[in-house]
């Protein structure tokens, strides 16, 4: 029998609440995933549905098979022929029985983004289209996509007629399209398209479809966009069982088309909705989980709920405040190894949460110099992204001529007409010559098959080399690398990169967070040469990164990847207005979604949770002073140990007071000798 007394009333409510629309509000750390499984079993158990009668959806393979996992443990195998998965693979189930209706085979292949780019690559160069200097295969890939997941066509392109890149990519969209046809292939954007498209032109083919989910659950509604919203609504079309389950106060993913309003509208669309919110929280401390609700109660765009505990009290919430972000990732790290001693824990009970991914650079130095072992979850590496990579090969080159993996990546970035047939008659002299890639380019001109153009761009990029040799010896290492990303035109390549203009702006602050950090070790260190500051960068290669166990390391994440996770103790970095709020996220879309951000931040810690920040941050040139996130002013500041705002807190007048004890006992003390 299923034991439902280890759950609280709503939980309970939840559970036995089967027939209709229903909406779970299930608020952060309140056990979703586990109302869903009991849910599931409440379902076969007690009211008798056969398990092929239930579908649970929901966003990630490791949560369906963690479902999975948990309903074979309370059923002992009963459950297996219920249908839980990520809304792709159920897709690509229903296609793989029904897609001949829309003139596939059901033995499609589905290409992935190489298959992609590299099919996007073929139209370019086919018809020429590099040459307009428009578009290039990375860009279109990207425009296609965003386009399929807001459900648009390549004629949507084609109509703007006065807008010639739009229409260029319009022209690719609809051959990419054929030619996928063609070779009977989808891509990832198709699988809900292709799905949709079924259900909206043959919904009488799929009626066996339709009367074999009797009872449809959905989890982390709140990520769902508009095309997976359809999807849903089609499904649950007969039967009417849907139960959704969500938190729209953690809706962070609306960059990539999640629609928040699936979950705020969702009593209009069912109107005999029962909505049951599940609002104890089984993760944090009642100190935390007040600050996270002092922090979302200000966006009116939302359901109302409010998340409490019985874990009554907690640690006050830290505030770390440096000079810049140097001083403050120090003083973080000093935070840690004092939190290690004070209370036994290890270094995987910490995560370090941030905005922005170029944030970590800093951090991850840091660290690394204090000797502290630490993994970057869903992000990249500092050093391993390409337009670092990019530019830190010029150095390499600079430093070792002979280097020819990244005399390759550079000698046509920015681009100086040297093209890959150029360079496959550079690389057969080397083999007839007996010479390095780099000895041919420096005399090309005297290779005949080698284009004159590209010949003349090869001996000046050696030439350029060679300049920055004798240059790097002997003058200061900032100002030279400066110098030679100037002269190559780095960074004007990057602003005018075929890209979207998120990319490009992450791209650019990338490089000049390079810069920066260039500046900073050769003001540390002014009597270093290029070869120290490569052997430096080699020590963050991802590689070399790891504690003895493997495991016992501090996370660091960006806020959007942290979403689902749980650490004992979080230190949320970059507390400052234009950080967290992101200035340029405030521009576009308000600071609902920023504000939701820092909520999932908050709700991440367990028992303790900091906040820093640095009283000036460096951009590029400029130094630029920095107030406190406008978040912070939102949480009582008796919920700090130390003060943000100038107000003493109650803990510092605590504090106080004992100190003015024990300094009144030290002087009894010493005047009776």
């Amino acid at each position: 029998m299923l034991h439902l007394d280890s759950l609280n009333p709503q939980q309970r409510k939840a559970v036995t609440t089967t027939h209709g629309p229903i909406l779970l509000l299930a608020g952060a750390g309140s056990g979703k995933t586990r109302v869903i499984t009991y849910r599931i079993a409440y379902l076969i158990q007690q009211k008798k549905v056969a398990p092929q009668n239930i579908l649970a959806v929901t966003f990630t393979n490791k949560a369906a098979i963690e479902m999975q996992e948990r309903l074979a443990q309370m059923l002992r195998g009963s459950q297996k022929s219920t249908q839980i998965s990520t809304f792709h693979s159920l897709c690509v189930k229903i296609l793989r029985k029904y897609i001949t209706h829309l003139g596939y085979r059901s033995n499609f292949t589905i290409y992935d983004a190489h298959d992609q780019l590299a099919v996007i690559k073929g139209i370019i160069e086919e018809h020429g289209y590099n040459d307009t200097g428009l578009v290039d295969a990375k860009s279109a890939h990207w425009a296609i996509g965003q386009a399929k997941t807001s459900r648009k066509n390549p004629n949507d392109f084609l109509i703007q007629k006065h807008a010639f890149r739009e229409v260029l990519i319009g022209r690719i969209f609809q051959e990419y399209q054929q030619i996928l046809k063609g070779c009977n292939a989808i891509d990832f954007d198709d699988i809900l398209n292709l799905t949709l498209q079924l259900m909206e032109e043959h919904p009488h083919e799929l009626d066996d479809l339709y009367h074999q989910y009797h009872f449809i659950m959905v989890d982390e509604y709140q990520d769902t966009n508009r095309t997976q919203y359809l999807l849903l609504k089609h499904l649950a079309r007969l039967h009417q069982n849907l139960c959704v389950v969500g938190d729209d106060d953690q809706s962070i993913y609306g960059w990539r088309g999640a629609d928040i309003h699936n979950i705020l509208d969702f009593e209009k669309d069912f109107p005999e909705v029962q909505i049951i919110k599940l609002e104890q929280n089984y993760r944090s401390t009642t100190t935390i989980l007040s600050a996270a609700n002092q922090v979302i109660q200000n966006n009116s765009d939302r359901m109302s709920k409010s998340l409490w505990s019985q874990q009554v009290g907690g640690e006050n919430i830290g505030w770390i405040v440096g000079d810049d972000e140097l001083e403050e990732m120090k003083k973080v790290v000093d935070q840690i190894r004092l939190q290690i001693l004070r209370t036994k824990s290890r270094y995987k009970d910490f995560a370090i949460l941030y905005r922005s991914n170029y944030q970590s650079r800093v951090i991850e130095e840091t660290l690394r110099e204090e000797g502290v072992p630490y993994n970057i979850i869903g992000g990249t590496n500092f050093y391993e992204r390409k337009e670092i990579k990019d530019a830190i090969a010029y150095l390499r080159v600079i430093q070792n001529q002979n280097d020819e993996v990244n005399i390759h990546r550079i000698v046509n970035f920015p681009r100086r007409g040297i093209g890959k047939t150029s360079l496959i008659h550079a690389n057969t002299y080397c083999q007839i010559l007996h010479k390095s890639l780099f000895q041919v380019m420096k005399n090309a001109t005297e290779c005949s098959k080698i284009p004159s153009e590209a010949a003349r761009s090869m001996e000046s990029f050696v030439a350029l080399i060679s300049k920055y040799q004798q240059r790097f010896k002997t003058e200061p290492l900032d100002q030279t690398f400066e110098q030679l990303l100037e002269e190559i035109g780095f960074i004007r390549a990057l602003e005018t990169e075929n890209t979207d203009r998120k990319t490009k702006e992450r791209r650019l602050t990338c490089i000049y967070e390079l810069i920066r950090s260039v500046h900073k070790y050769t003001s540390d260190n002014p009597e270093k040469k290029l070869r120290d500051y490569l052997e430096r960068v080699m020590l963050f290669s991802r590689e070399d990164n790891n504690s003895e166990d493997g495991k016992n390391m501090v996370t660091l994440m960006t806020l959007h990847s942290a979403k689902g996770l749980e650490f004992p103790y979080v230190f949320m970095v970059g507390m400052a207005e234009g950080l967290l709020p992101n200035k340029r996220a405030l521009e576009e879309k308000g600071e609902s979604e920023e504000r939701r951000l820092c909520y999932v931040g908050i709700t991440r810690a367990q028992k303790e949770l900091t906040f820093s920040m640095a009283k000036m941050r460096r951009q590029y040139k400029e130094q630029l002073h920095q107030e406190p996130s406008r978040f912070l002013a939102e949480i009582d500041p008796q919920l700090f140990s130390t003060s943000i705002h100038g107000q003493e807190t109650e803990k510092e007048k605590q504090n106080k007071a004992q100190n003015a004890r024990a300094q009144f006992f030290d002087q009894i003390r010493q005047a009776r000798g």
